[in-house]
């Protein structure tokens, strides 16, 4: 039976709630509106408030006394591939304090909002330490751990299994590791695959494609602790993506498609039914590669926000299988006119998963056991084929030969993740909302011209092979602060961002024909502000890249007024970076970034900012995933680019919406809404964790 659970609001400290307000209302910009659209209710209802707190976690409150408060950058996990990094207050200049006094009057507005954000650190300091005394009394460090700590105990406890089974299902062995031709990095952005000759699918290839982008990378212990490193990062290593494979059984003479799922702790596809070929996998088509996603893994820890992390980890997912595709001169192209119906088919929600989610949700936040908060969630799927060839893909033949799926003799029924569980109705709400009900009318697919990305020196990065950058990715807890990047670094890295590639004259970015973009079949929708912090040769300060250079009118319409608009000393043609204004932005990147430090200790960082509302106007609220999904693509080639000049990343899914970097932008509506941060720069290791291979495992499910 579910109990009725409503979870306690959490605020910040009322001295930096005051710094905060009177910040925002010194200037124009207001919260965003309410919506009529869910996607844009629900994305302005999971916004990270000054006033209200960060999105709310299954911790029920207590009876006997009010429950502990948290506090930004106290113990607050970091986001959506945040790893629990805890912001802290440190000193320094506030933004624009080491600039001319010329250059003041045209940041007045980011300006205060910095020192208002600043304002109660000194404060913050004192009612910390109050803090620890308080919680010293209370039995800190005794026998009996504090309430607190009993509570934390007993979900990490239910933290949900991060490996889905579907014993009996036969097992497909794949050579582990997988026998590899090196590509050097970066030739998949430089120079258009095969390399020379698109590899055939056997157990070999298909090892190759998923030990390069979505299997064990490593495992990590403390002693006290172990758990699993991936290739694909993932919003606190919670892993909610599970792929699908459909592809000629090497087993069967006949001609029969394998229907399989991943299990990558041990590296191996679990086939859980045998198909006929026909239209499922349109030649030359080599096969498809569906996602899915398990909510709960994520709202485990993250609660209502958890959607938006989960389309992030779709979107580094997609891009992980893009490059490693690449590698075996396969194309990846997403198979966007299939309706979630058709995918939930394919990877077989309703086959050994779960029971359904009721017909009514409940209307609040309700906990105890419902297993169907572990059903799989289709997402998307991806038709990897030769490079260079044009399958011929009939979205309504295809979605006919899916309903035939339904017959298919399915094996094996998923293990269970969790004994206890809690339902945040607006996931699925919003879920249900934001479905792709098939195909627009006239929509096909297409395959692009494939174009290389600019290259200004292949001697900025380090001799790795594609292979080793992929599998060495990993997301920073910690940066020195110390680090200087590179100009020319720094522009190569924006390069290879860009969505066009290398575009000729008269040419505009914004078509995503570019390694690994090309996945997505629309024009780019996402954008990226800057804090540049430690840049040699490039002035400290705040920057903007467009993406997509059809909306460079409306940004600045949609801007602060006041911003340079010009381009950096030394940018290299073809590269649409804008500096909007000079200062030390490291105290305001960390404020923004829920007191992340890691925010201001990097070379740089970023917010991705995307076109929203008119994208949901224009072509519907099935897209609200897809947006998150193009930050993740973006936030993959950071970290791949970080690692090959060998420094590296980490994503920031923590961060302040409205009376932050949309205050500091001068976003006043939802025209433009920043979806993921971002931040890059030279590691702090912890030599307390011990790395492991990733194979063989311990065998444990963590």
């Amino acid at each position: 039976m579910l109990l009725r659970h409503r979870p306690p609001p959490r605020r910040p400290p009322l001295l930096l709630v005051a710094a905060l307000h009177r910040a925002a209302m010194s200037s124009s910009s207001a919260s965003s509106p309410p919506s009529t659209s869910a996607a844009a209710a629900y994305h302005c209802r999971t916004k990270h408030s000054l006033t209200a707190g960060y999105a709310r976690g299954p911790v029920k409150p207590s009876r006997r006394r009010p429950p502990r408060r948290r506090w930004p950058g106290r113990g607050v996990s970091g986001g959506a591939c945040g790893y629990g990094v805890g912001g802290g207050i440190r000193g320094g200049d506030s933004m624009g304090a080491r600039s001319t006094a010329a250059q003041a009057a045209t940041r007045s507005a980011a300006a205060q909002a910095a020192t208002g954000m600043a304002a109660a650190s000194t404060e913050e300091t004192a009612w910390a330490r109050d803090r620890r005394r308080r919680r010293r009394r209370r039995g800190w460090g005794s026998s009996r751990p504090p309430r607190s700590r009993r509570i934390h105990a007993r979900l990490r406890a239910n933290q949900p299994n991060p490996f889905l089974r579907f014993p009996p299902a036969p097992h497909l062995p794949l050579p582990n590791p997988p026998p590899t031709d090196a590509v050097p990095y970066p030739s998949p952005f430089h120079s258009p695959p095969p390399p020379p000759a698109a590899a055939p699918v056997t157990p070999d290839s298909l090892s190759a494609l998923l030990f390069h982008s979505l299997a064990l990378s490593a495992w990590k212990s403390t002693g006290f602790s172990t758990w699993s490193l991936r290739v694909n990062p993932s919003s606190g290593n919670l892993h909610p993506t599970e792929a699908h494979l459909v592809f000629p059984h090497p087993a069967d003479p006949a001609g029969l498609l394998a229907v399989a799922h991943y299990a990558p702790r041990d590296h191996l596809l679990e086939v859980r039914a045998t198909a006929p070929a026909g239209a499922v996998l349109p030649a030359p088509g080599t096969a498809v590669l569906a996602l899915s996603s398990v909510f709960w893994r994520e709202a485990w820890k993250y609660g209502e926000r958890a959607l938006r992390y989960c389309n992030h980890d779709v979107g580094h997912a997609l891009a992980a299988v893009a490059v490693a595709a690449a590698t075996l001169g396969w194309d990846a192209r997403l198979l966007d006119g299939l309706s979630d119906e058709d995918l939930g088919r394919l990877v077989g929600v309703d086959k050994g998963s779960p029971a359904a989610p009721p017909e009514e949700l409940p209307d609040n936040v309700v906990r105890g056991k419902a297993t169907w908060v572990e059903r799989q969630h289709p997402d998307c799927a991806v038709l990897l084929f030769p490079a260079g060839s044009e399958p011929e893909v009939d979205y309504g033949r295809m979605s006919e030969a899916l309903k035939g799926f339904e017959e298919l003799d399915w094996v094996g029924k998923a293990n269970r993740l969790s004994k206890d569980h809690v339902v945040w109705d607006v996931i699925y709400r919003t879920a249900e909302h934001v479905k792709n009900h098939g195909p627009a009318p006239g929509e096909q697919f297409q395959v692009i011209p494939w174009r290389r990305s600019p290259a200004l020196s292949e001697g900025l990065y380090k001799e790795m092979t594609v292979q080793e950058v992929v599998r060495r990715r990993r997301s920073a807890v910690d940066m020195d602060g110390v680090h200087v990047m590179g100009r020319d670094t720094f522009y190569q890295m924006l390069l290879h961002c860009l969505p066009s590639g290398k575009v000729g004259t008269g040419e505009r970015q914004g078509r995503q024909n570019a390694m690994p973009f090309r996945v997505l079949p629309w024009d780019a929708e996402v954008h990226a502000a800057l804090f540049v912090h430690r840049v040699s040769g490039l002035p400290k300060g705040l920057y903007f890249l467009v993406r997509n250079e059809e909306h460079f009118d409306a940004l600045r319409r949609a801007m602060r007024q006041d911003f340079e608009w010009v381009q950096p000393e030394g940018c290299p043609d073809g590269l649409p970076l804008y500096r909007l204004m000079k200062g030390d932005c490291q105290r305001l990147a960390m404020q923004i970034s829920c007191l992340q430090e890691i925010a201001s200790h990097g070379c740089f960082s970023l917010g991705m900012i995307a076109r929203f509302q008119p994208v949901l106007h224009e072509k519907g609220e099935w897209m609200y995933p897809r947006l998150f999904w193009e930050t993740g693509v973006l936030g993959q080639v950071l970290y791949l680019e970080a690692h090959a000049v060998g420094v590296s990343a980490t994503g920031i899914g923590c961060y302040f919406d409205d009376a932050g970097i949309h205050e500091v932008l001068g976003l006043k509506d939802l025209e433009f809404q920043s979806l993921y941060h971002f931040t890059v720069g030279a590691p702090v290791l912890d030599k307390r964790i011990m790395s492991l291979p990733a194979y063989p495992g311990p065998g444990i499910d963590a």
